[in-house]
């Protein structure tokens, strides 16, 4: 007896399975079709029911907001208004309180400001210098220290500070007059003879300070004679070279410094150089009786006037000496400058008044 295979009996899950490989193959096929549309180049494709289905994604119902969340809106959106309103205020303010203090720095003068103002080192303020007028038919110096000055005397002193009571306004001159002795020859003696006391009215009281725009006064050519410590030695320079005519003028400044101007008027430049020699050389001042020179080689020079500028040895407080001198000898006029403080002269207001005067006289 030949035994043959039995086919093998279908179990009852068989048709299950088999139903699922086929829903699955399907279901491949179908998203491999979805894959080949997309990659086509304008190929479009008939999606079936099912895949749609399949692949479309439900949306949320959108839920209305609560009122409560409406109202922490309402109120975020107004705190940014406030936000916003509250910051270009600030920015406004401050924008116009930039504004106000460049105007109020620039607008001023620079000394006017407190804090920017430059620290004062002791110069004066003087009122606009100004030339006197000449007489009909003379001629300005020439700035070379040969020609000779016609204007009046008086007139080409420094006139008094502000700090010393004097007025800022320039100074206003008369007509102009022939000086005391303006014709004489150059050997004639001077205006006031040697003998005549050098003392009473010789120059106004010490440190006394004229009226603003008052005309210093005309004094004796040898009053300068009381201020040194041997007057034989000068006297015999002024008599000598024959000076004409002479001027002083004082005041007393407030920090204590006393400044004494002198003029003196000689017939020609060669009379008046030759007592600045001899008051460089032999002259001792009382109010500095122990001098030195003091160096100007840095000073602003003005050309045709001759400078020669000494210092006391003995200091003040401060450490400036207490007494300066200057010559000058511009042409036919000679100028000594005397500035006196038991504190100290500083060197600005000493070189400030020197430079000012030698510009009168230039």
């Amino acid at each position: 007896m030949t035994d043959h295979a039995t086919a093998p009996q279908p179990q009852p899950g068989d048709a299950v399975n088999a139903v699922n490989a086929v829903n699955a193959v399907n279901a491949v096929n179908a998203v491999n079709a979805v894959n080949a549309v997309d990659a086509s180049d304008g190929i479009d494709a008939v999606w079936a029911p099912e895949v749609l289905e399949a692949l479309e994604v439900p949306e949320s119902p959108e839920s209305p907001e609560s009122p409560e969340a409406l109202a922490e809106q309402q109120a975020r959106r107004a705190r940014r208004r406030k936000a916003a309103v509250r910051w270009s205020c600030a920015a406004l303010v401050f924008a116009l309180a930039g504004t106000g203090t460049a105007l109020a720095v620039t607008a001023p003068e620079r000394t006017d400001i407190p804090g920017l103002a430059t620290a004062g080192d002791g110069r004066y303020t003087f009122p606009p210098l100004a030339l006197p007028p000449l007489p009909s038919g003379k001629a300005a110096p020439d700035g070379k220290g040969k020609s000779l000055h016609y204007a009046d005397l008086r007139h080409l002193l420094l006139p008094v500070p502000k700090e010393a009571g004097g007025s800022p306004a320039a100074p206003t001159f008369p007509a102009p007059k022939a000086s005391p002795a303006a014709s004489g020859s150059a050997t004639a003696a001077p205006a006031t003879p040697p003998a005549a006391s050098p003392t009473a009215s010789a120059t106004p009281a010490a440190g006394a300070t004229p009226a603003a725009g008052a005309v210093a006064d005309w004094v004796p050519c040898d009053a300068i004679l009381a201020e040194q410590q041997d007057p034989a030695k000068l006297r015999e320079a002024l008599l000598e070279n024959a000076c004409r005519a002479a001027t002083v003028r004082e005041w007393t400044a407030s920090d204590g410094t006393r400044t004494q101007i002198r003029l003196l008027r000689f017939g020609s430049g060669i009379e008046s150089r030759g007592t600045y020699t001899a008051l460089r050389s032999k002259g001792r001042p009382k109010a500095a009786p122990d001098t030195k020179s003091t160096p100007h080689e840095s000073w602003d020079t003005v050309g045709g006037v001759e400078l020669t500028a000494l210092e006391s040895t003995a200091n003040g407080p401060k450490g400036s000496p207490t007494a300066r001198v200057a010559y000058l000898s511009a042409s036919d006029i000679l100028a000594v400058i005397t500035m006196t403080n038991p504190d100290g002269v500083p060197t600005s207001p000493f070189r400030q008044v020197v430079t000012l005067q030698s510009d009168l006289l230039a």
